[in-house]
C-alpha cells in the first residue's frame, strides 16, 4: 500500500514501504517525518509505525500531526461544534472555518451526520431572521405605501398585493423558513454531486466526510448572507473554505479540488448556455 510522507509542512511524495525502509537506512527519511495511508485517521511519525520502528534514526517522541504542522492528537476535535452543541462552540466553529480552515478541516474526524446537520440549522436561524427582516420589511413597506410606489409586474408580487402588508410579510418569512428547513436535507444531494466530481482524484474520505466538510464549510457563512456588503466577502470566501475543506479531508491537492468543484461545473454551465444560445440563434436565422 502506498504511503504519503511529509516533513515540515511539505509533502515529500508517495512511496512503497520498502522504499521508506531504504530511505530510513540511508538518511533520506527521518523517524520524525510524518506519514499517512488510506484508512488512517491522522498523520503519524514514521518512527511510530510498527513496520518501521527501529529502522534508521531512533524515533521521535510519540505524536501525531497533519502535514501542515497541526498535531492532531494534541488538539481537541475540530471544528469546535464536534465537541458539543453550545453557543460558544457555534461561534468558535464559525471563526475556525473562516479564519483557520486548513487546521480546522485537517482535524475533522470521521463521524455521522447529526452534528453537521444541527450546525447547519443553527447557522440558518440568524440567516432566516435577517432575511425575513429584509425581504418581508421591503414587501411590507411597498404594500403599505400603496399607490405612491409602483409595484413590480411579476406574478408573485401581484398576488401578494391582494393581501394585507402584514400578511404579505408573514408569507415571505414563511417561504424563507421552508427553504431553510429543507436546505440541510438538500445538502445530501450537493455532497453526492461533490463526491462524484472528486472521485477521479481518489479521495481518501468517505461520502460522509464529503457531506461533513460541505456542511461545515458552507453553513459557517450562512449568518452573513443577508448582511449588506459583508455578503460580497462571505460568498467568495465560502467557496475558498469549501476547496480547503475537501483538500484537507480527502488529502487532495487544492488545485485538483478547484478543477473538480469550480472549473468542471463552470464549463458545464457555460456549455449549456452556449447550446441554448446556438439553438435560439438558429431559429432566428431560419
Amino acid at each position: 500500500m502506498q504511503i504519503h510522507v511529509a516533513r515540515n509542512s511539505a509533502q515529500l511524495g508517495i512511496f512503497a514501504p520498502e522504499d521508506i525502509i531504504a530511505g530510513l537506512q540511508s538518511g533520506r527519511f527521518l523517524a520524525s517525518d510524518l506519514a499517512w495511508r488510506d484508512g488512517m485517521p491522522a498523520w503519524t511519525p514514521l518512527g511510530d509505525w510498527s513496520e518501521f520502528r527501529g529502522v534508521g534514526v531512533p524515533p521521535s517522541s510519540p505524536s501525531s500531526a497533519s502535514p501542515f504542522g497541526t498535531k492532531d492528537e494534541a488538539l481537541p476535535a475540530m471544528p469546535s461544534w464536534e465537541r458539543g452543541a453550545s453557543f460558544g462552540n457555534f461561534v468558535a466553529t464559525i471563526k475556525e472555518v473562516a479564519l483557520d480552515p486548513v487546521r480546522t478541516f485537517a482535524n475533522l474526524r470521521d463521524g455521522g451526520y447529526a452534528r453537521p446537520i444541527a450546525f447547519s440549522y443553527w447557522s440558518l436561524l440568524p440567516a432566516w431572521i435577517l432575511g425575513s427582516l429584509m425581504y418581508a420589511g421591503i414587501v411590507f413597506f411597498i404594500l403599505s405605501a400603496g399607490q405612491s410606489v409602483s409595484l413590480p409586474k411579476d406574478p408573485a408580487m401581484q398576488w401578494l398585493s391582494g393581501t394585507t402588508p402584514l400578511a404579505a410579510a408573514a408569507i415571505i418569512s414563511g417561504f424563507l423558513g421552508v427553504i431553510f428547513v429543507l436546505t440541510p436535507l438538500l445538502q445530501f444531494l450537493g455532497a453526492a454531486f461533490t463526491h462524484l466530481l472528486l472521485l477521479p482524484w481518489r479521495p481518501s474520505g468517505s461520502y460522509a466526510q464529503t457531506y461533513r466538510a460541505n456542511a461545515y464549510a458552507s453553513a459557517a457563512f450562512m449568518p452573513f448572507v443577508f448582511i449588506p456588503c459583508l455578503n460580497y466577502i462571505a460568498a467568495p470566501w465560502q467557496m475558498v473554505a469549501v476547496i480547503i475543506a475537501h483538500s484537507q479531508v480527502h488529502r487532495i491537492a487544492w488545485w485538483k479540488v478547484v478543477i473538480s468543484l469550480v472549473v468542471i461545473p463552470c464549463c458545464c454551465v457555460c456549455g449549456f448556455y452556449a447550446m441554448l444560445f446556438a439553438t435560439v440563434a438558429n431559429k432566428f436565422a431560419h
